[in-house]
């Protein structure tokens, strides 16, 4: 069985939780969507003493297929009961969760390539997966990855929703060559971005996914970026505006490439992770794929709030 976790419907573009999660809440593949279906969730480590296979009757319950079409149940609260739980606490991002197909090779990668540091790494054969947590420093003070490995999945669909991650590097060249050394793939040279005068590169890991290099100064957050790609900037921006709490730390617009940016977060970048929301001109619909799942956000008592 694939891994579950409850969720929180939303209504619009891109979905956050562990204490509240963002995510793709799908495990398999979902046709476009102008709004890419996304969903609060609820971690299991917030629902203290509630099992995660009981369905909380608050709101309306859906179900989403997950890998070998096992079914996975969702649930789902008010809107209302939602932004009521955001007014309460103080957030940050926590984790990004995501699937790979060989986890022992992605470890390596990233521990090799990316300098990052495996913090744990727990196995549940009787629900068939295993998670491991990678970052540059403590889960209690860091934004890290939790790769996922499902038992017998060698390989997932990326979609196009999901853009990148974004790593602070003090001399993106240097990482670069490093990566190559190591026989990383770089799909960007560095170079300044475009319509900007940041010095960035791409990479990818060997699972297809991208990341950013980002030229920047010394940082207490170097996995600083989650990116994804939404159909509608400004429903967007307010959603997390108001759902999640999120100040718009900025906005820019590069006609010359029709795409707009907007930096979504709890603090300033150089200090914080943040999420990217890219428009691209005239793009309503993105495929979701079945690689990323979701983003978890420092939230309340999700327990005591369900009493």
């Amino acid at each position: 069985m694939a891994r579950i976790v409850p969720v929180i419907a939303s209504s619009s573009s891109v979905a956050f939780s562990r204490n509240l999660h963002l995510g793709l809440c799908s495990a398999s593949p979902r046709p476009p969507s102008p709004l890419l279906g996304l969903g609060f969730a609820i971690h299991q480590h917030c629902l203290s003493g509630i099992r995660t296979s009981r369905l909380i009757k608050r709101g309306t319950c859906i179900k989403a297929s997950s890998p070998g079409n096992m079914a996975q149940p969702i649930t789902t609260i008010g809107k209302e009961e939602a932004l009521e739980w955001v007014k309460k606490d103080n957030r940050r991002l926590l984790h990004v969760v995501y699937r790979v197909g060989d986890l022992e090779r992605t470890i390596k990668f990233y521990t090799e390539c990316l300098g990052m540091k495996l913090l744990r790494k727990r196995d549940i054969p009787e629900e068939k997966y295993t998670n491991a947590f990678l970052g540059y420093g403590p889960e209690d003070s860091h934004f890290v990855v939790e790769l996922t490995y499902n038992y017998g999945v060698d390989k997932y669909d990326i979609g196009t929703a999901f853009g990148h991650f974004g790593i602070a590097v003090e001399d993106v060249a240097k990482t670069v060559d490093l990566i190559k050394a190591k026989g990383g793939k770089v799909t960007r040279e560095p170079g300044p971005v475009k319509g900007g005068k940041s010095v960035i590169a791409f990479i990818e890991d060997p699972d297809g996914y991208k990341f950013e290099l980002i030229e920047r100064g010394p940082t207490p957050e170097p996995l600083c970026q989650v990116m994804l790609r939404v159909g509608d900037l400004e429903r967007s921006i307010e959603f997390y505006e108001k759902a999640f709490g999120m100040e718009l730390l900025r906005k820019r617009d590069n006609p010359e490439y029709k795409y707009t940016i907007a930096m979504m977060g709890y603090g300033p970048e150089d200090k914080n992770a943040v999420l990217e929301l890219t428009y691209n001109y005239g793009v309503k619909e993105y495929e979701q794929g079945n690689a990323y799942a979701q983003v978890f956000v420092d939230n309340i008592d999700f327990a005591k709030e369900l009493e």
